[in-house]
């Protein structure tokens, strides 16, 4: 074929030519099966732990996927690896990972599926099974975090003829429900008392104040403080 396009088309051909199919795509194939395998952690089901993030699952396919094209790709050819390192340089990655161990995973999968580009299944197999084995042995020692509810600041209000003892009633109260008291303000000519409290998780205030019954409080109410400072009242 004659014309500015014929050396691209005899090019193309000579490729499909030295181009083996049945050695190219096992590699791709097993690239995405250890990227699948490592990133899905199927072992943390029977170990009644959360499965990784979908999305950080795609993107660790992927990128074991990717690996194995570019390692391909390249081959020997040390013109083309300075190629895609320069063509990388435009990649800007915006997303954070929140856990460190997501990037040292991104990094293995990475290698392994370098390895497959590169034709060394054996060598990725073995880079697999090692790092399933430190995978499971991680999460077996892997503590369970508590959930870190926000904590709710409120004001709590209140009147008595006895400011002194209502003042006692209530810390004692809100220090058996763990409630942070985080100021205190009497007005003895209006007989009233004003706490800012915080309360560790929602409910804990009502079930405190559930032990002041008897108490000499009256207009018992509390309102809660935004991070504005806007008050919203509650009761």
């Amino acid at each position: 074929m004659e014309g500015p396009f014929g050396a691209v088309f005899q090019q193309v051909e000579q490729e499909f030519q030295s181009l083996s199919m049945a050695s190219v795509l096992p590699r791709l194939l097993a690239a995405a099966l250890i990227g699948a395998l490592l990133s899905s952690r199927p072992w943390r089901l029977v170990m009644g732990k959360p499965l990784p993030k979908s999305d950080m699952v795609q993107a660790q396919i992927l990128l074991c996927a990717a690996a194995a094209v570019i390692t391909a790709v390249i081959g020997d050819s040390v013109a083309k690896a300075f190629g895609l390192v320069g063509l990388g340089g435009f990649v800007r990655f915006r997303s954070g990972l929140k856990d460190p161990r997501d990037a040292a995973i991104l990094f293995l999968v990475i290698g392994l599926g370098m390895a497959c580009g590169h034709g060394n299944l054996v060598l990725a197999s073995v880079g697999t099974g090692f790092v399933m084995v430190l995978l499971l042995v991680l999460d077996l020692f892997e503590k369970k975090e508590k959930p870190a509810g926000a904590k709710q600041r409120l004001v709590l209000s209140a009147q008595s003829d006895d400011l002194v003892g209502a003042e006692a009633t209530l810390r004692k109260a809100l220090g058996e429900r763990n409630v942070m008291v985080k100021s205190c303000a009497l007005d003895f000519s209006a007989r009233r008392l004003e706490f800012e409290v915080e309360e560790p998780e929602p409910g804990t205030l009502a079930a405190a104040l559930g032990r002041t019954e008897g108490a000499p409080l009256r207009g018992l109410r509390w309102t809660a403080v935004s991070a504005k400072g806007a008050r919203e009242e509650l009761s």
